[in-house]
């Protein structure tokens, strides 16, 4: 009888220690499992915090090249880097250079007095802008003398801005566009910035923009 109390004894010592080996490993598995999802939560959150990053600096990017542009376009843009010679922009010269850029071939007019010189011409069927749209071009402005007062080619980025809000002439020529247009404007000063100018746009100047319009959203 004592000897089957030691086997009861020794079956159930083997069984406890079975037990206690299985719930060991089983724990060891998923202490393993919870730190794996430990390193993988840690890792998703420095991928999280580094887009967040790429984002916030793409951000601060395509605002500052907004400002640049809406700058430019309503004439408060930082000053030109190179000394305009008023003697070549009178209100002659830039009655002249209208003159000469209406008789080129291609070129064509607008009520409004617009002119502008189809370049490149989109694809058949390409989206076409409205009053309303936002626009991404690429674009450099310069006086009648050639002076550039902004490009966004120099700068290496196109730029992205809705209409809303801009100059008559980039209003009007803009919506006519089509993507993949590139087109020479050239505004008279009543549909730039009027009689007196503003910022470092002198008074009753014509501007000359290539635009190419890269793409309409929506």
């Amino acid at each position: 009888m004592e000897r089957i109390f030691s086997i009861l004894a020794l079956v159930a010592a083997l069984g406890a220690a079975a037990y206690s080996y299985v719930t060991t490993e089983r724990q060891r598995g998923d202490v393993e499992t919870l730190q794996a999802q430990v390193e993988g939560l840690k890792k998703s959150q420095g991928d999280v915090q580094r887009v967040l990053g790429e984002v916030q600096k793409d951000v601060k990017t395509q605002g500052q090249q907004f400002q640049e542009l809406v700058g430019m376009l309503t004439g408060q843009g930082a000053e030109p880097e190179t000394q305009l010679d008023m003697d070549k922009l009178t209100d002659a010269k830039n009655a002249e250079f209208l003159e000469a850029f209406g008789k080129q071939d291609g070129v064509v007019k607008l009520p409004s007095g617009a002119m502008y010189k189809v370049e490149k011409e989109a694809p058949a069927g390409a989206k076409q802008a409205t009053a309303t749209s936002t626009v991404t071009v690429h674009y450099a402005g310069t006086f009648v003398d050639g002076t550039e007062f902004d490009s966004s080619y120099k700068r290496g980025e196109p730029a992205t801005f809705p209409l809303e809000g801009l100059i008559p002439g980039w209003l009007e020529i803009l919506p006519m566009m089509k993507e993949g247009d590139i087109w020479t404007v050239a505004l008279p000063y009543q549909l730039g910035y009027g009689e007196a100018g503003r910022g470092h746009i002198p008074p009753r100047q014509t501007l000359v923009f290539k635009i190419e319009l890269i793409k309409v959203s929506p």
